[in-house]
């Protein structure tokens, strides 16, 4: 299998020796990678077909029909694993979600018992607790009750070969037999299931792999006080670079698969 070739980049934590170390002058660095494409996971997060807040599923929608699509397909013809994480909410619509489910994962093993500590009803801000919940949501609560509104996108639709993920455990069992260990992640929000999902960056950087957000397809939930400027994409895309991984472009990804992919033949055609 070929190698991804690739440029990357992080934040920074610090400054050069000789450059003050106060946070404006702190930004980010680029470094150039080889990656095994045979050992790459490409997951898509939520990449929902609908979304009850309506600029976010108008954003989110041109995100996948212009940039994600080619970038998984360029992923796929550089035999990029292709993992799609959707929502245990409606990721059993899809026959591939089998693969490397638990018993658990499906449904036919009850959760174990909830630990005794903070105690059930405060987890769950009912009864003397109840006052410490968020306030409902009245979207939410009429959104959850369809589960089809979290079916993905035709934009980016499983294919046969691809994977279909229900939990973080799920996503770690497939990596680890099939050996994966650099994790491209696109998909959305940026700054709530990307980044907390017990399949997004944060928890599979805790597990130990290589995180690489690509950074042009995803984009945050917004504020009235945040939209124009996009601050919470920033914020989240920052909060990546800066200690969960590293990130790189759409353009950048298609490129390197690209490359990837035809580099056999190139190999084949030179003389011996």
């Amino acid at each position: 299998m070929p190698d991804l070739h690739l440029r990357v980049r992080f934040l920074r934590h610090g400054t050069d020796d000789g450059v003050e170390c106060v946070e404006s002058a702190i930004g980010h660095q680029e470094r150039e990678w080889t990656i095994p494409a045979e050992q790459s996971a490409f997951v898509l997060v939520d990449c929902w077909a609908e979304h009850f807040i309506r600029s976010h599923e108008s954003a989110s929608g041109q995100i996948m029909e212009k940039r994600l699509r080619p970038a998984l397909d360029a992923a796929r013809g550089a035999g990029v694993t292709i993992v799609h994480a959707p929502s245990p909410t409606y990721v059993h619509a899809y026959p591939q979600s089998v693969a490397y489910a638990s018993e658990r994962d499906l449904g036919l093993e009850p959760a174990p018992p909830p630990a005794d500590w903070p105690p059930a009803a405060f987890r769950r801000k009912e009864g003397e607790y109840a006052a410490y919940a968020r306030a409902p949501e009245p979207k939410v609560q009429e959104w959850v009750k369809d589960p089809s509104h979290y079916r993905i996108a035709d934009a980016v639709t499983p294919r046969p070969g691809d994977f279909v993920v229900a939990t973080g455990d799920q996503l770690h069992r497939l990596l680890h037999h099939r050996r994966l260990l650099h994790l491209f992640y696109a998909g959305f929000a940026a700054n709530i299931c990307v980044l907390h999902r017990d399949y997004g960056t944060r928890a599979m950087a805790q597990r130990g792999y290589n995180v690489v957000l690509v950074r042009d397809c995803t984009v945050g939930i917004e504020a009235q006080d945040t939209v124009d400027g996009q601050w919470l994409t920033k914020a989240a895309v920052y909060s990546i670079e800066v200690s969960t991984g590293h990130s790189t472009t759409s353009d950048e990804l298609i490129r390197a698969c690209r490359e990837a992919a035809s580099a056999p033949q190139k190999a084949a055609d030179e003389p011996a």
